[in-house]
C-alpha cells in the first residue's frame, strides 16, 4: 500500500508543545500483504522478519486507549493477514475512540464485515485500477471482482444495521500512467456510496524501471488530471483530494531548509510495529523503543524521542528521516530525495531492499 496512515494537520503553523500522552497511535498488526501492488514498497522491499501481532500481545499495549483518541490498525501493511484481526478489533472496541484502517478489499470476509459494521469509525480502501485488466496490471492479481463483490455486501450490512459506518474512502495512486484513471476512481466511489470521497496520493518510486511514473517528472500533467478530477467530483457530489494537497499548495508549503512542511507528529503521535519497535512517525526510520521492553511513559518522555523532535524542524539538528520524508501530507513531491527510493538499501519501519535470487 502506498498510502501511510495519517491525520490531518493544519497548513498553518504547527504546534510542537508535547501532550502528556499521544493523542494518535497507529499499530501494523502485520507487516506482511496478500498483494504486491506495481507502485508499492512491498514489492522491492521487505521487514527484516514476517511477523503479525497476537491478541495476547495485544492486550499488552491495549491499556493505552484509555489515554489516546484515534487509533489507527494500519500504517503501511495489510491490516486484515493478522490472523487475530477480528478479536483485536473487538477489544478496541472496548475503548472510546477513533477508529480507522485502510485495506485493499480482498480480504474482507463477511466475518470482518460483521465485526466492523456500526463499530469501525473510517475504512479506506485502495483500488488502482478499476477494468479487469488495470487492476491485475496494478495490484498483481485479478481480483476486481472480488473487490466489487465485498463492497456490495458491506454496503448491504450497513443498510441492515441502519448505520453509516464505517464511512468508506477510496485511495487512489497517482502514476503518469494511472492518470486515465482518475475520474474512473470517482465513478467507483460513487457506486459504492463512499461518504469519503477519493483521495489520490502521489506515486514515490521503490523500484529499478518505476521511476518514470513519478509526478515529478510532469507535475503539469498531475496538476491538469487533478483539475478535471476536481471537476468531475463537484458534478457528482463526490469528495476529493490528492493527499497534502495540489503539487503548487504543497512545495509552497515545503520549507526549503528542511526538506518538508514544518511537521508535529512527534509531539503527537506513535508508530508501533509487530514486532513492538516504536517509531515517532509511521515513515521514520529511526526507534525510539520497543514496546515490549518499555512502558509508554519511558517511551513519549524519553531522551530517544526527545533527540528525534530536536531534528525534525531544525535544519541544523535534521534529522536524515525527515530529510528524505515521504510522508503525505508533509513530504515534498518534486524532491527527488523524497521521492525516489528505487536505489535505496533501507527504507522506513525497518524495511530492507529485498535480494537479488
Amino acid at each position: 500500500m502506498s498510502e501511510v496512515n495519517e491525520i490531518t494537520e493544519p497548513k498553518t503553523a504547527v504546534d510542537i508543545t508535547a501532550v502528556e500522552f499521544p493523542k494518535h497511535i497507529d499499530i501494523d498488526l502485520s507487516n506482511k500483504c496478500n498483494l504486491r501492488c506495481r507502485f508499492c514498497h512491498l514489492s522491492f522491499l521487505e521487514p527484516e522478519k514476517w511477523q503479525q501481532l497476537s491478541y495476547d500481545q495485544f492486550l499488552e499495549i491495549a491499556p493505552v486507549l484509555e489515554k489516546v483518541e484515534s487509533i489507527s490498525l494500519f500504517s503501511k501493511y495489510e491490516p486484515l493477514t493478522c490472523r487475530d484481526f477480528i478479536p483485536i478489533f473487538d477489544k478496541v472496541c472496548e475503548y472510546d475512540v477513533e477508529t480507522y484502517f485502510s485495506t485493499n478489499g480482498i480480504l474482507l470476509n463477511d466475518d470482518i464485515i460483521n465485526a466492523l459494521v456500526g463499530r469501525l469509525t473510517y475504512l479506506t480502501v485502495s483500488v488502482t485500477g478499476f477494468t479487469r485488466e488495470s487492476y491485475a496490471k496494478n495490484m498483481s492479481q485479478d481480483r476486481l471482482e472480488t473487490v466489487r463483490e465485498n463492497l456490495a455486501k458491506l454496503n448491504a450490512a450497513k443498510k441492515a444495521a441502519n448505520t453509516i459506518y464505517p464511512k468508506l474512502r477510496i485511495t487512489f495512486v497517482g502514476m503518469l500512467d494511472t492518470l486515465d484513471e482518475l475520474c474512473r476512481s470517482l465513478d467507483f466511489a460513487a457506486e459504492f456510496e463512499a461518504s469519503e470521497g477519493v483521495r489520490m496520493t502521489y506515486f514515490r518510486s521503490y523500484g529499478e524501471g518505476m521511476s518514470e511514473y513519478m509526478p515529478l517528472n510532469e507535475p503539469e500533467t498531475v496538476a491538469a488530471a487533478i483539475d478535471e478530477a476536481t471537476a468531475y467530483a463537484q458534478r457528482l457530489g463526490i469528495s476529493f483530494e490528492s493527499i497534502g494537497g495540489t503539487i503548487d499548495e504543497i512545495e509552497s508549503d515545503v520549507d526549503k531548509a528542511l526538506g518538508h512542511r514544518r511537521c508535529n507528529l512527534p509531539w503527537k503521535t506513535l508508530s508501533l510495529q509487530p514486532n513492538g519497535d516504536v517509531y515517532p512517525c509511521a515513515v521514520a526510520y529511526t526507534t525510539v523503543g520497543n514496546f515490549f521492553e518499555n512502558t509508554f511513559d519511558e517511551i513519549w518522555g524519553g531522551e530517544k524521542l526527545a533527540a528525534f523532535r530536536d531534528g525534525v524542524n531544525d535544519p541544523d539538528k535534521l534529522n536524515e528521516d525527515c530529510r528524505q520524508c515521504s510522508h503525505c501530507r508533509y513530504g515534498s513531491v518534486l524532491d527527488p530525495v523524497a521521492n525516489d527510493f528505487s536505489t535505496a538499501g533501507r527504507y522506513f519501519g525497518g524495511m530492507k531492499r529485498k535480494q537479488s535470487n
